[in-house]
């Protein structure tokens, strides 16, 4: 008797799960640019219902789902649905709040179920309903938050990189010559990217000779000289030859009190003599 009340009660929310999106939607504020805004474009507007509609359906599914079953759909449903959200620059908080406006309305229809069916429902199939599916709508917000922010991470993490890479750019100045000037603070957590990138684009350059200009630092400490010196040793591996010019007086004086060698490093006074003379040669 409890799979026919469960049957009846999937069957009335899948079947009314239009019914319940338009429900759902009429509770949505205008927040303009979100896809939950009351007033959001047509085919925005019609894939959210569309979205909406599969969610009533996945979570009545449940009902008959093993816990692994259940988060093997729902964790599919939420991966796609998290970029979506991200795509359309939907804020977390506003899928929070949605959640919880999206419990409410499941709970009043189940309630209109239980008002219209002929079949006897007890306190004790009302709880076993509460149990699957208030768990299922919470693995359902969880792994959506999960989802989003691996999202966003990711998307936070090759943003840097590439700021790192466009604050880092080896110059091209012929066809074997290339430019590397070094500007701003460096910390570690710097020196170590510029070593990264600096080295993947004179590969891809092909250069044979780098020009590292410091004149644009105002300060080297023992870790950003050992990520310096590190990135010269990768060089010549690499057969590329390595030149330190522009080195600033107080650099330098630093370089001295701290104990720092750069006796064997190749080094020149001045960046517009070298590159004159790597020109001609």
């Amino acid at each position: 008797m409890m799979n026919t009340k469960a049957d009846a009660l999937y069957q009335f929310l899948v079947e009314h799960a239009t019914d319940f999106t338009d429900d759902w939607l009429k509770r949505q504020q205008i927040n303009t640019g979100s896809d939950y805004s009351a007033d959001a474009p047509p085919e925005v507007m019609n894939k959210v219902k569309e979205q909406n509609s599969h969610y009533v359906r996945l979570v009545a599914k449940s009902l008959f789902q093993t816990e692994d079953e259940m988060k093997e759909t729902i964790s599919a449903w939420t991966s796609q649905t998290a970029a979506d959200r991200i795509k359309s620059h939907t804020q977390l908080t506003e899928v929070a709040w949605n959640s919880g406006v999206f419990r409410r309305v499941y709970w009043e229809y189940i309630q209109k179920f239980v008002k219209q069916t002929d079949l006897e429902i007890t306190l004790e199939d009302v709880f076993m309903w509460e149990k699957k599916l208030n768990y299922t709508l919470d693995y359902v917000l969880e792994t959506f938050i999960i989802s989003f922010m691996e999202i966003m991470m990711n998307r936070l993490s090759s943003q840097a990189s590439l700021i790192r890479e466009l604050s880092a750019p080896v110059i091209i100045i012929t066809k074997n010559v290339g430019l590397f000037p070094l500007i701003g603070e460096i910390d570690t957590t710097r020196a170590r990217g510029l070593m990264e990138s600096t080295l993947t684009q004179c590969i891809q350059a092909g250069i044979n000779t780098l020009v590292l200009d410091l004149s644009g630092v105002v300060m080297v400490d023992t870790m950003v000289a050992h990520q310096i010196f590190k990135l010269m040793d990768a060089l010549k591996l690499l057969g590329i030859q390595s030149i330190m010019t522009g080195i600033r007086p107080e650099v330098a004086q630093t370089a001295v009190q701290l104990g720092l060698d750069f006796s064997g490093i190749m080094t020149a006074g001045d960046l517009q003599h070298i590159i004159k003379k790597l020109l001609l040669n």
